[in-house]
Parts: structure tokens; sequence; C-alpha cells
């Protein structure tokens, strides 16, 4: 009976010593887990920032970028600048107008904007008399919640689609100039770029 004794104690205590290397084992293989999934999820990328120069009387600008989605889907929901740059930044699409009634004016352009988007009706003259009138549909741009950025997809903010509308200039955008711009996303938060003003991209 005292050799089977010691037999026991000892069977006791490899099985404690096991367990407690399995515990440890989990734990470890847990953490791993952990941090490897941490490592995968990647936010968007922003490149080519760029803004459009602004006429001397111009009040109003526009940014554009591009963005490849990171490896979930997400959206930006809104972008900021320093007040010294705009006064207010909102996220803008230019859309087709919902107004059809046409008419004969000449040139209608978008307020104080320089992303570029303008509509025209053109009036010609055949055998001397007024011939039809071509009427080129209406832009228009308007503010949007958010645009979508699905992921590992490109999203191109560019003129005549989705675009960054900088509001209230207190000063034209120069060619060569250079500033911040914060873009806010929904799951990745605020992204920094910086946004270069040329003519065009």
């Amino acid at each position: 009976s005292l050799t089977r004794r010691p037999l026991a104690l000892g069977l006791v205590a490899l099985a404690f010593v096991a367990t407690g290397c399995g515990d440890a084992d989990k734990d470890t293989a847990s953490d791993e887990a952990t941090t490897t999934t941490a490592a995968e999820v990647k936010a968007p990328v922003i490149t080519d920032a760029w803004a459009r120069t602004s006429p001397m009387s111009a009040t109003n600008g526009a940014a554009y970028f591009t963005v490849t989605g990171g490896s979930e889907d997400d959206e930006i929901t809104g972008a900021s600048a320093d007040a010294s740059i705009a006064g207010t930044v909102q996220i803008h699409e230019t859309v087709m107008s919902d107004d059809s009634s046409g008419g004969m004016s000449s040139t209608t352009a978008m307020s104080g904007s320089s992303d570029g988007m303008s509509t025209t009706t053109a009036m010609g003259e055949s055998g001397g008399g007024m011939s039809s009138t071509t009427m080129a549909p209406a832009m228009e741009m308007r503010e949007v919640d958010s645009i979508a950025v699905p992921a590992g997809k490109m999203v191109e903010l560019k003129p005549g689609g989705y675009h960054v509308m900088l509001i209230d200039l207190p000063k034209p955008l120069e060619k060569g100039a250079t500033f911040d711009l914060t873009v806010t996303f929904a799951k990745a938060g605020d992204q920094t770029v910086k946004v270069e003003v040329k003519d065009a991209p």
C-alpha cells in the first residue's frame, strides 16, 4: 500500500501540471488570435487630394481625392478644414436637376462654385429664322449624408460627381497652395490629408 500511495500522488501531480499547461496554451492562442484579428483590420487610404483654384470673386471651392476601401465596408460621413480655409465644409454630389422646365436662358452655373459644372442653352439660325433650341441638362450640387466606401474598392471624388464643398472661402484658393483636410469615416475615424491647390488633377 505504501508503494501505491506515492504512485497515486505522482499521477495527480502530472494531471495538475497537464491541466495548467493546457490553460496557458489556450490563453496564448486566444491572445494571438486577438492580435491577428486587430492587425488584419485595415483603414481606408486617401490619395491624390487636390482642390481647384478659385476665381477672386468665388465664395465657394471644391476638393477632391481618391479613397481605397480598407478591410471592411466603411463610409465617409463628413469633412472639416481650418476656418482660414473655409467657413463650412460639406460633402456634396453633382446630380441632374429636378427642374426640367428649361427655358431660353443662356447659361446656368452653380453659384460661386469652382466645381466647374455649368449648363448652356444653344440657339441657332437656319434659313434666316429661329431654329430649334438645344438644352443641355441642368446640373446642381446637393449635400449628402455619406459616401459609401466598400471594402477593397476605389471611390473617386471628382468634378461632376462627389466632392468636398468648401463654403465661405475667406480668400481665394491659389495655385500651389496647400491645406489640411480632415475626412471622417464612420468606422475608421478621422484621417487628415494634405490638399494641393491646382488647375487640374
